[in-house]
């Protein structure tokens, strides 16, 4: 039986797909590589789950990482540079590049890779402003240029097929788009390069994310013809429900923690400067990630994560959890510690 490999199978996206897939497939079938296997919990490796060492941030470790895998799960890099998570690194290559070349490489070699983007680029465009975009968008431009059967010059290629997943923005990951605004403090202003007004963001819960995936990635490693047809080679969107403006966001977090909180637009050049922006954010990569980081915001007035998609209610069965009702999980509890 063909084996889906899940790598880096950590973080809580990784984490996520993988504790889902185990729901659905026989775990025997299945491979989690991470920088750490026995993180692995032991009921998996118990239940039949392989796990296996292998580290973006060593390209070694990736040449024999993928072996016996048929369809991987390629979860993304998290940084917001774009050179680090695709271009050239060790041996001209980086992290992105590295993985799909090393499954590529495999024994006996990797027939699907479902690759886990990211919702900027509003419906699936090959373009975005913002910057943490573009290395996904370098990552699906690769991944399609590998997709088929000849080269452009007519030589044949082994077959390779993909699916491009583009996440929503995460539900948990509000702090990044609203300043970094400290609900434990008095202040009342959440400093950003942005009035607030619409078009804003349609965020979806990473577990809900994680789930739909593993559906996803389950259907097709049946090989559901129909499954197949849907999303070989495809770019596809997963969003929440609605659309939330940074306003309603804002409006949102002062409801949960009983406080008045308003929205103090900044110029690019003042929110690069704001202590808590600085503080966070230069620990997401080289270079001057706070100024890269605005571009964003520009993406967001472009409309780029205002796109809801019903694929991930489709792929969930059931509606996906409201951002409200995430939030609200979240902060309720730091009000009342």
């Amino acid at each position: 039986m063909s084996k889906i490999g899940v790598f880096p199978a950590s973080g809580k996206l990784g984490t996520s797909i993988y504790t889902h897939l185990l729901t659905l497939v026989d775990p025997g079938n299945v491979i989690l590589i991470l920088r750490d296997p026995s993180k692995v919990p032991a009921k998996y490796t118990q239940a039949g789950v392989t796990a296996r060492k292998a580290d973006y941030s060593s390209p070694e470790t990736l040449e024999n990482a993928f072996d016996g895998v048929s369809h991987l799960v390629l979860v993304s890099y998290p940084s917001i540079e774009n050179e680090y998570r695709f271009e050239a690194n060790l041996m001209n290559e980086k992290v992105h590049r590295s993985a799909i070349t090393a499954a590529q490489n495999s024994n006996p070699g990797i027939s699907h890779i479902f690759y886990t983007s990211l919702a900027f680029g509003g419906d699936c465009t090959p373009l975005s402003s913002a910057h943490v975009m573009q290395a996904h968008l370098a990552t699906e431009k690769y991944l399609t240029s590998m997709a088929y059967p000849k080269k452009s010059d007519g030589q044949e290629r082994q077959p390779f097929s993909f699916t491009a997943i583009r996440e929503a923005i995460y539900s948990e990951s509000f702090p990044m788009y609203t300043g970094f605004f400290s609900l434990d403090g008095n202040g009342s202003e959440v400093k950003i390069p942005h009035d607030g007004s619409a078009p804003g963001i349609a965020w979806a819960k990473i577990d809900d994310l994680g789930e739909a995936t593993a559906s996803l990635v389950s259907q097709y490693h049946s090989g559901d013809p129909d499954v197949v047809s849907r999303y070989e080679n495809k770019v596809i969107l997963l969003s929440g429900p609605r659309v939330w403006t940074l306003a309603e966001t804002v409006a949102l977090m002062g409801q949960f923690i009983d406080r008045d909180l308003r929205i103090k637009e900044l110029s690019a050049e003042e929110y690069t400067e704001e202590k808590a922006v600085k503080d966070v954010l230069q620990s997401h990569g080289p270079g001057d990630v706070p100024r890269e980081w605005v571009t964003s915001f520009q993406a967001i007035k472009e409309g780029e994560t205002a796109v809801v998609s019903e694929e991930l209610e489709r792929l969930l069965g059931r509606e996906p959890e409201g951002f409200d009702e995430t939030i609200r999980r979240m902060v309720k509890p730091k009000k009342l510690q």
